[in-house]
């Protein structure tokens, strides 16, 4: 009789959200766009640049043909 009422629940809960959508939120601002994240995100995009910048700077100063 336990296995049957937890059976019956267990479909229950099933049908419960068989037709609905997922639960979404129409707010324009999220966690993504913080300031935080902003931030962070141009503090990498800066690094990416700097990074690149030395690479090539380096190449451009041991290569004898390029200058």
């Amino acid at each position: 009789m336990e296995q049957e009422n937890e059976l019956n629940e267990i479909v229950a809960d099933e049908d419960d959200t068989a037709g609905e959508a997922p639960a979404t939120t129409l707010e324009r601002e999220d966690n993504r766009w913080g300031r935080a994240h902003w931030l962070r995100d141009w503090a990498i995009l800066l690094i990416m640049v700097i990074a690149y910048l030395m690479w090539a700077g380096t190449i451009y100063l041991f290569e004898p043909g390029i200058r």
